[in-house]
């Protein structure tokens, strides 16, 4: 078979997955690995072996993942690669037709497990594979792919990274705790730990992505330490709201030699407020708060001067604007005044989630300061309070949602989260400049 192409910690498992697939029936296997680890790699020699171990005797394998493209698309890609060898020298020639690879009599099939996907009609009669099963709706799972084995028996193995302790993934691990059929686990995990031991750029690589990320952010415990995360809690843990208390203090204006950029959420009549936050660039790439503006019920309609004025006295290399809703009439008025330094950013699901995660990073890592609130302005403390109570959950697809809860407010979190993306838009460090008069 092809398990010599793999590395130590791939085989550990590759040997019994395969086993299993191959002898146990009507049983569900997991597999947890961190991420960039080579678990594609894995799941195209698991179907290499089952494609070949069948192709005399026929039968499918299903194999899903949550789109198509990329992620089903590449995975069918790498079985390809894997395959055409693995066949050729055992005298068969493998044929790609749209989606479905085909090894003499037996075939693998790939899908898009989005709740749009039509998938209605297939049969596993060999093996159903997941992969990210954290980001596939379990009761879209269990009503389009479990019944695809529902008349074979076909064993199914899930595998990816755990997300919020809830997910299919995770559901299943959990029922296969301490389980075992025809004397194989039918759980199993490889750590970043071992990946690293046979393969020691990867434990770098690791280790930069802690300190990216930081130690205790939800992606960085799901992706690399394998560690689900609560579905609900506070946006930022205590101790990152204890690592961005810096020493500065809020300016008045602007200082000669520094360089700023702001976020701007606007909010008009409601009871929402505009905030502006000024963040002054610091060396590796942090961000201190030094300013902010704000104002209650703003008439949005001829705001985009004032605004200017305020960038143009600041000199922002990078205006960052929620240029959705009522920010997309502004941020259209702003361009003119403020051209490539504006940076209008279309809220959505996605964005917003973007967003709250490079926050998160952000105040993990230390790259965010904000001065003390400690005998700090109304402006300043009422910015802290929204960040200790602004909340989060977390939703399938790697998707973070975060808000104030009921009767509070989170328009000081967006500014924020808006000012880091300007300074992240900004190109890396260079010489600091003097202000121009």
């Amino acid at each position: 078979m092809a398990a010599p192409l793999l590395r130590p910690y791939q085989r550990r498992v590759f040997l019994p997955l395969c086993r299993g697939l191959l002898t146990v029936r009507h049983e569900q296997f997991t597999l947890l690995m961190p991420r960039q680890s080579g678990k594609n790699q894995l799941a195209a020699t698991i179907v290499t072996a089952l494609l070949l171990a069948h192709a005399r005797r026929g039968g499918s394998i299903v194999i899903c993942a949550p789109t198509f493209r990329p992620q089903a698309a590449i995975s069918l890609e790498r079985t390809r690669a894997i395959l055409e060898p693995a066949a050729r020298r055992a005298g068969l020639q493998p044929r790609v037709e749209e989606h479905r690879i085909r090894c003499g009599n037996a075939e693998a099939v790939f899908l898009s497990a989005s709740g749009h996907a039509q998938v209605a009609g297939h049969t596993a009669s060999i093996a159903l594979l997941a992969d990210e099963a954290q980001d596939i709706d379990p009761d879209w799972f269990d009503r389009q792919f479990r019944p695809m084995a529902a008349s074979t028996g076909a064993p199914a193995l899930l595998f990816g990274t755990p997300w919020d302790g809830d997910s299919l993934l995770e559901r299943a691990i959990a029922r296969n705790a301490g389980r075992t059929a025809a004397g194989l686990p039918l759980h199993y995990s490889v750590s970043w730990q071992e990946v690293a031991r046979d393969v020691p750029i990867y434990g770098q690589y690791v280790e930069r992505e802690r300190q990216r990320l930081g130690a205790q952010n939800p992606l960085y415990l799901s992706q690399y330490e394998l560690i689900a995360s609560r579905t609900s809690a506070r946006l930022l843990s205590a101790e990152a709201l204890a690592r961005i208390e810096g020493s500065h203090s809020l300016l008045e204006g602007p200082r000669a030699g520094e360089r700023y950029v702001a976020g701007l959420d606007p909010a008009g009549a409601g009871p929402d407020a505009t905030v502006l936050a000024i963040g002054r660039l610091q060396p590796g790439r942090r961000l201190e708060i030094v300013a902010f503006e704000t104002w209650q019920g703003a008439d949005l309609a001829g705001f985009a001067p004032r605004v200017a004025s305020i960038a143009a006295r600041w000199g922002l290399e990078r205006l960052a604007i929620d240029a959705t809703g009522l920010g997309q009439p502004l941020a259209a008025a702003l361009e003119p005044h403020l051209g490539r330094a504006l940076l209008p950013v279309a809220f959505s699901q996605q964005t917003k989630s973007a967003l709250g995660w490079e926050l998160i990073a952000a105040c993990e890592t230390g790259r965010l300061a904000l001065p003390s609130p400690a005998g700090g302005q109304p402006a300043l403390l009422q910015c802290w309070e929204e960040l200790r109570a602004c909340r989060r959950s977390l939703r399938i697809g790697g998707i973070l949602h975060w808000e104030a809860p009921a009767g509070q407010h989170d328009d000081f979190v967006a500014a924020l989260a808006l000012a880091l993306h300007a300074a992240g838009a900004l190109p890396q460090e260079r010489t600091a400049r003097g202000r121009r008069s």
